[in-house]
């Protein structure tokens, strides 16, 4: 787990398409690049690329809906706007 860690707080990642360590990876760099506001957040896009195999290498720099199987891949409906509505349910608390 502390290597996932590590690997979610870098720059750049680049993961394998079939990992599932390259999945929680980038659904934990989409929750830290909506908090922090880095480059893509508003649509979800992170800078994280794969391997192999070669057609999936940019996947993660663009926003893509849930398709299925969805086992092997982390998709930005996890982590886009997952803070929209906090607010306003604070308020009526």
């Amino acid at each position: 787990m502390l290597d996932q860690l590590v690997a979610s707080r870098g720059r750049v990642f680049f993961g394998t398409f079939f990992s599932s360590l390259s999945g929680y990876v980038n659904r934990m760099r989409g929750y830290h690049a909506q908090k922090h506001k880095l480059p893509g957040w508003e649509d979800g896009i992170i800078q994280s690329y794969y391997f192999v195999p070669n057609d999936k290498k940019f996947l993660m720099t663009e926003y893509r809906s849930p398709k299925l199987p969805l086992y092997m891949m982390e998709f930005p409906t996890a982590w886009r706007q997952i803070d929209h509505g906090v607010k306003e349910l604070h308020r009526s608390n």
